[in-house]
């Protein structure tokens, strides 16, 4: 998994993966994703997805990248790699987004990691921002996705997601000796949460924007792997809602959404000191023994009977 505050890893289409599912170091996270998290994953990921390229068999400055939404001449394309900066010389084919790079000092070999710049790159932002409605015209408007939490609640432990019963407050999950004071111990609660994100493609026209949502769910398809392990616990397709066309940014706008469900973990640590020292006080409120009373005692009945059993105490010696 990736260090934290460092790029995610990339999403990759060769069957490893599939006939390898038992490896551990792809299943196992060392940490819990927040809604936070989740929305930072994807925006980084995205940009990771956009930039995918492939060679061709012509040269080295024709490559294809199939998965860019906006190519034209004139855009900028970064080599994270080399630092080396090109510049799209045409567009051969939009199709398959073949595209041939004005030559530069470097070419961009195998394992490069290449990025588009933020005009050529799908906007992914929180539901409608202000400052973004207002700064984008029609003229320079750009595929977009938009995020914004529908439901959280606290996660089931059943087996289905918001279905009861839920985990209301924080359990224990685990305790361990504390490292660093031999006295203490560590207490780790954690709390499940059930999450749906919508999320909202919006484009010029209706169909670009039915290509732009079957773009999204692609993408999260491929890389659901890479977010589980990372922190989130479960991705779950939950539905698209129907398709509407509405007026937003001061335009007419198609716009599809799609909900996922996302399954969170919030943990907290607490530190608590070691039992040194347990101090009992017991008081009697009877002193007279159960089952006795005669001369020397008081006139008790005894404790569940009706009849007195013995008249007294006698000590034996042997």
């Amino acid at each position: 998994m990736a260090d934290l505050g460092e790029q995610l890893e990339s999403y990759t289409e060769t069957p490893y993966f599939l006939f390898n599912p038992d490896r551990s170091d792809m299943r196992q996270a060392d940490r819990n994703a927040s809604v936070q998290d989740i929305t930072t994953y994807i925006y980084q990921s995205l940009i990771d997805f956009q930039g995918k390229w492939e060679a061709s068999d012509r040269t080295v400055w024709i490559i294809t990248m199939p998965n860019a939404r906006y190519l034209k001449a004139g855009d900028k394309i970064k080599n994270i790699t080399t630092s080396e900066v090109y510049t799209i010389e045409s567009v051969l084919d939009k199709y398959t987004k073949l595209i041939r790079l004005t030559t530069g000092t470097t070419a961009p070999a195998s394992g490069d990691v290449l990025e588009l710049t933020n005009d050529n790159m799908v906007n992914f932002v929180s539901g409608y921002p202000m400052e973004y409605k207002e700064k984008t015209t029609w003229d320079d408007w750009v595929d977009t996705v938009t995020f914004r939490v529908k439901r959280k609640e606290p996660g089931t432990i059943g087996k289905h997601p918001f279905d009861p019963p839920t985990e209301i407050k924080p359990r224990v999950r685990e305790e361990r000796i504390d490292p660093d004071y031999d006295d203490c111990h560590i207490q780790i609660l954690g709390q499940w949460f059930d999450v749906l994100i919508q999320f909202d493609c919006w484009a010029k026209t209706n169909n670009r924007c039915d290509d732009l949502i079957e773009w999204f769910e692609d993408f999260v398809y491929k890389y659901t792997w890479v977010w589980k392990k990372n922190g989130v616990n479960e991705i779950l397709y939950w539905m698209r809602t129907p398709d509407e066309e509405i007026s937003k940014w001061r335009n007419d706008l198609a716009f599809r959404s799609v909900l996922y469900y996302f399954r969170t973990e919030k943990l907290v640590t607490i530190r608590e000191h070691d039992f040194k020292q347990i101090d009992l006080y017991l008081e009697l409120s009877n002193t007279v023994p159960s089952g006795f009373y005669g001369a020397g005692y008081d006139e008790i009945a005894a404790s569940g009977l009706t009849e007195v059993i013995d008249l007294g105490f006698e000590e034996t010696y042997t």
